[in-house]
C-alpha cells in the first residue's frame, strides 16, 4: 500500500501570518516557542513520517538553516521554510550529492554561484497540508532571495512531491536521485528572475489569496461583468460553471408560469413533503431516508458538521470539487488526507489503493462522476462496501459521503441510493441543479439511513415553492432529460476533438464538462488565458486550484449549446493565435 499522498497546493482560501527571523534567534519569547514547534515538526515529518532520520527520545530535530520564514494561522504554527545564504556554503546538498554531480546539475544551471541561496527545508504540519500554505512559503522565500540580491536557488526535494516542485518553477534533476532512509531525494534548481517572470500571474494570485477571506473559490465570475443586465448576459458564453445549456422540461416551466403569482407570495410546504415522496417513488427508496435543501452546498454545510468533528480523519480525492475541502478545513477543522489521482492514468481511481487508505480513516468523501475530471468509477459500490466499518472489521470508516450530482448523465450508471438502506455509514448527496437545469431554483437531496437524526439540522422551507414545483415535474419527466443528455454527449465529443486539434491535452469525461491542459507552446498560464477569453465574452474555469497536482495550465470547459460551443471554439482559437 502506498503512503497517503499529501502535498501542498491551493484548494481554498485562508488567513495567515508570515514571520521572518534569523538564527541565532532574537530574544523573543514567541520566536522561542516557534523554534520548538519547528524542531518538533521536523522530527514528526523527517523521522516518523519519511524515515529520513531515526526517531529520538526528545522528539526534536533542529534545523541548522540561517534564514527562517514561518507561517502562522490564528496563532497556531502551520509550517516554515529555511534558507542558507551564499556565505553558508558548503550547502546541505553537499552532504548527499558529490561535487561532480552538483557541478553537472544545479550549479551548472546557476547564473551566478556567488549569489545562490539554498532552500534548507520546507515543511508544513499535516493538519494544514493540501492548502495554500507551502506555495505561499515558497513565494515568500523567492521574494526574500530576490530582495537580498540572490540570482538562483538550489534545494533537494523528495520524490513524493517532485511534481509539486516542478509545477512551481523548480528544475528537478530526477536522474541523480539518492536514497536516504526510506526516501529518495533529488537536487533542484530555480532561477529567481525567470521564475518571478514566468509565474507572475500565479504569484500575484497567491498574494491576493493570502489577503482574502475564507470563502471557497467557485466559478460564476460572469455576474461581475453583467450584474442583472440580462441583455449583457445574453452576449456572454458562461462556461465556468456547469449549469445546463438546455432548459428545464416543459412541464416544469408550465407549472411555474401557471402559478407564478402564487409561487411568489405563498409559503411552500414546510418540510417539502410532496417533493420527498416524489424522490422516494422515482428512485425506489424509503422516504424517511430522504431530506431536501436549497442545493447540495446547503446539504454539505448542514449535515457534514453533524457527522464529523475536529478529531475526524477524512480522506478525499484530489482533484475534486473544492467546497468539500473548504468545509472540512475552515468550517469543521478536520484532519484531511488527499488521495491524489494521477493525470498519466487519466485520473482514474485504483480501487485497491483507495480501499486500503480509506479503511484507515474515520470518514471519506468522493464525487462520482468526479469534478473536474469527469471520470466515473464503476467500482464505487464495491469500494464503499469494502471500506464501511459495518462490513469490514479491519476498517475504522464510519462515514462515507458520495456526491452523485452528475450521475444522471450516465443512463446505465449505478446510483448508490438503494445501498443506503442497508449501509448505515453511507450518505448519497445529489444536486438537481446540473442534470435537471434547476440551478437557479436551488434544489438538492440527500439519502441516508441516518436521516431521522439529521433532518432536524435542515431549516424549514429549505426549498422555495417554485423549486419544489419544478423539481417534482422534472423527476416525473425523465425521458426529456435523457434526450438532452444525448445532445450533451455528442457536443462533448465534438469539443474534445476540436480542443485536441488546437493543441490542448484533453481528458475524457462523461458529463457536461472537459478538463484540459493548455497547449504547451501557447505561452499562457490558465490565469492569463482565462483573462484573455473573458475580454472576448467567454468565461471558463481556472482548474489549477482544484487539485494538488494540477499544473498552472489546467482549464475546465463546460459544454454549452451547439451554437455556444461553436462560438467558444472561435474565441479560443482567436486567443491562442
Amino acid at each position: 500500500m502506498r503512503k497517503p499522498f499529501i502535498t501542498n497546493e491551493s484548494l481554498g482560501r485562508f488567513m495567515a501570518e508570515f514571520l521572518r527571523f534569523d538564527f541565532p534567534l532574537p530574544a523573543d519569547e514567541r520566536i522561542s516557542h516557534i523554534w520548538n514547534d519547528i524542531a518538533s515538526l521536523r522530527h514528526e515529518v523527517y523521522a516518523e513520517e519519511l524515515g529520513q532520520y531515526s526517531p529520538n527520545d526528545e522528539s526534536r530535530l533542529e534545523d541548522p538553516g540561517k534564514h527562517f520564514i514561518v507561517c502562522m494561522e490564528e496563532q497556531e504554527f502551520v509550517g516554515y521554510i529555511s534558507l542558507n545564504p551564499p556565505s553558508k556554503k558548503p550547502f546541505r546538498l553537499a552532504k548527499y550529492f558529490s561535487a561532480d554531480v552538483l557541478n553537472q546539475t544545479v550549479f551548472n544551471s546557476c547564473d551566478d554561484k556567488s549569489s545562490t541561496f539554498e532552500v534548507r527545508g520546507l515543511t508544513v504540519s499535516q493538519k494544514y497540508r493540501g492548502q495554500n500554505h507551502s506555495i505561499s512559503l515558497m513565494r515568500h522565500a523567492l521574494e526574500f532571495v530576490a530582495d537580498n540580491g540572490g540570482t538562483d536557488i538550489v534545494a533537494m526535494g523528495h520524490s513524493e512531491v517532485k511534481k509539486m516542485y516542478q509545477n512551481n518553477g523548480m528544475m528537478v534533476f530526477d536522474n541523480v536521485g539518492v536514497k536516504h532512509g526510506d526516501t529518495v531525494y533529488y537536487p533542484m534548481h530555480m532561477n529567481v528572475q525567470k521564475t518571478l517572470t514566468k509565474f507572475a500571474d500565479k504569484i500575484q494570485k497567491n498574494r491576493e489569496l493570502e489577503d482574502s477571506d475564507d470563502a471557497c473559490y467557485h466559478g460564476g465570475q460572469s455576474w461581475d461583468t453583467s450584474g442583472f443586465d440580462f441583455d449583457v448576459r445574453d452576449s456572454l458564453i458562461v462556461a465556468d460553471v456547469l449549469d445546463s445549456p438546455f432548459p428545464p422540461c416543459p412541464e416544469a416551466l408550465q407549472v411555474i408560469s401557471s402559478q407564478l403569482e402564487r409561487s411568489c407570495q405563498e409559503s411552500p410546504p414546510t418540510q417539502c413533503e410532496e417533493l420527498i415522496e416524489t424522490i422516494a417513488k422515482v428512485r425506489g427508496i424509503p422516504s424517511n431516508n430522504v431530506a431536501v435543501s436549497s442545493g447540495s452546498s446547503s446539504l454539505m454545510f448542514s449535515l457534514l458538521p453533524q457527522l464529523l468533528n475536529e478529531t475526524s480523519r477524512v480522506l478525499i480525492l484530489s482533484p475534486m470539487y473544492g467546497e468539500y475541502s473548504h468545509i472540512l478545513q475552515h468550517v469543521i477543522g478536520c484532519n484531511i488526507t488527499y488521495f491524489v489521482l494521477q493525470d498519466d492514468k487519466g485520473f482514474k481511481i485504483n480501487p485497491d489503493e483507495l480501499i486500503a487508505q480509506a479503511s484507515e480513516h474515520d470518514a471519506v468523501i468522493f464525487v462520482n462522476p468526479n469534478s473536474p475530471t469527469g471520470v466515473y468509477c464503476e467500482e464505487m459500490s464495491e469500494i464503499v462496501q469494502k471500506i464501511a466499518k459495518s462490513r469490514n472489521s479491519n476498517s475504522i470508516c464510519e462515514m462515507i459521503w458520495i456526491d452523485e450530482t452528475y450521475i444522471n448523465y450516465l443512463p446505465n450508471a449505478e446510483s448508490l441510493e438503494p445501498l443506503c438502506e442497508s449501509l448505515p455509514e453511507l450518505v448519497v448527496c445529489k444536486s438537481m441543479s446540473k442534470c435537471y437545469a434547476l440551478s437557479g431554483l436551488r434544489v438538492a437531496y440527500a439519502v441516508t439511513k441516518q436521516m431521522s437524526k439529521l433532518r432536524k439540522f435542515i431549516p424549514p422551507w429549505a426549498v422555495s415553492l417554485p423549486g419544489q414545483l419544478a423539481a417534482v415535474a422534472a423527476l416525473q419527466n425523465e425521458q426529456y432529460y435523457l434526450e438532452q443528455y444525448n445532445i450533451i454527449h455528442d457536443e462533448r465529443e465534438k469539443m474534445h476533438t476540436s480542443l485536441e486539434s488546437l493543441g490542448f491535452r484533453v481528458f475524457s469525461g462523461v458529463a457536461n464538462y472537459l478538463l484540459t491542459y493548455l497547449p504547451e507552446d501557447s505561452g499562457y498560464s490558465s490565469y492569463r488565458f482565462i483573462e484573455s477569453c473573458k475580454s472576448k465574452g467567454l468565461f471558463v474555469r481556472d482548474a489549477q486550484n482544484m487539485g494538488l497536482e494540477l499544473p498552472s495550465t489546467a482549464v475546465r470547459f463546460a459544454i454549452r449549446s451547439p451554437v455556444e460551443n461553436k462560438s467558444m471554439l472561435e474565441i479560443i482559437s482567436s486567443v491562442l493565435q
